[in-house]
């Protein structure tokens, strides 16, 4: 079997997203399909199930950032010993005004995120409330144990930016413009969104090519584990891009370790750290040889 990494033909990716276009046109007026019709969907199915959970970072020739989602900053305190933490909101929204930032997000100090933020019900509704999450990087080692599975174990990781940059507006762009696939260990198939259908056909083809291309090379087992590639809305049929031949036997993916000796894996937004989330949804950071767990 081959293990080239795949690219599709323009052509082809061009007629799917046609056929996205005429299936919004269709769905107009049915809520089960308007509803984020906008997200335009790329649907991996794998051959061999992995053994370990893997998040593919996506970078996308067009941004994919929605005028409409919520995003949520997680920042450092101003003062630890001020028992007060509007200063530093205060403090950060000034902050991206004067840099330029035009859609200001929500601000979560560290003192709120370890206070109001604390109980369990708490953090799993921060969670849901947001689309995205992003943090400063001064902070990001200290998170795991702060956030926990509601956010490390469902792939609402944050996403470091640093507030010291010198183009912060540029920073925080290409933070959010960008996408992941993450591949779980409980199913064959995986989502990632890739466009918007406000966007032009010829951005959303390039965006989907470039998935594709980053997915089958970075994919457990290679590109020979892609069984069957298709786009879609969010709640319309599939349209199939790419079918692999051959079977799951053919396909070999590294073995996960026991539970009690799982390998550490670096997440892209902690600084200096690795974080290990394990089968049941705990979650241990190393740093420096020190280890902290959550359970």
């Amino acid at each position: 079997m081959s293990s080239e990494i795949i690219i599709l033909e323009e052509a082809k990716v061009a007629k799917a997203v046609a056929t996205l276009r005429q299936l919004m046109s269709k769905g107009e007026g049915k809520k089960e399909l308007v509803e984020k019709v906008n997200e335009v969907e790329l649907q991996v199915c794998l051959k061999k199930i992995p053994q370990k959970e893997q998040t593919i970072k996506l970078k996308l020739p067009n941004s994919i950032k929605n005028a409409d989602a919520e995003v949520c900053l997680f920042v450092k305190d101003l003062d630890r010993t001020e028992r007060d933490y509007e200063a530093t909101v205060r403090h950060v929204q000034d902050l991206l005004k004067k840099k330029g930032v035009k859609s200001i997000p929500e601000i979560v100090p560290m003192k709120s995120l370890k206070t109001e933020y604390k109980p369990y019900e708490a953090k799993r509704n921060l969670s849901n409330a947001y689309d995205i999450f992003l943090c400063d990087v001064r902070i990001t080692h200290l998170l795991p144990t702060l956030l926990g599975k509601h956010f490390y174990g469902k792939k609402k990781a944050p996403i470091q930016i640093d507030l010291q940059a010198k183009d912060l507006a540029a920073e925080i762009e290409a933070s959010v413009s960008n996408s992941r696939c993450s591949i779980s260990t409980k199913g064959s198939v995986s989502i990632a969104t890739v466009a918007q259908m406000q966007m032009k056909d010829k951005a959303i083809a390039d965006n989907v090519i470039a998935s594709v291309c980053q997915i089958s090379e970075k994919v457990s087992g290679g590109p020979v584990n892609l069984k069957l590639l298709s786009l879609k809305l969010k709640s319309s049929p599939s349209i199939p891009l790419y079918l692999g031949t051959g079977g799951p036997q053919e396909v070999t993916v590294p073995k996960n370790k026991g539970p009690g000796d799982v390998e550490a894996e670096e997440i892209s937004t902690l600084f200096g750290a690795k974080v290990k989330v394990f089968p049941n949804g705990n979650i241990q950071v190393i740093n420096d040889g020190k280890n902290s767990s959550e359970g």
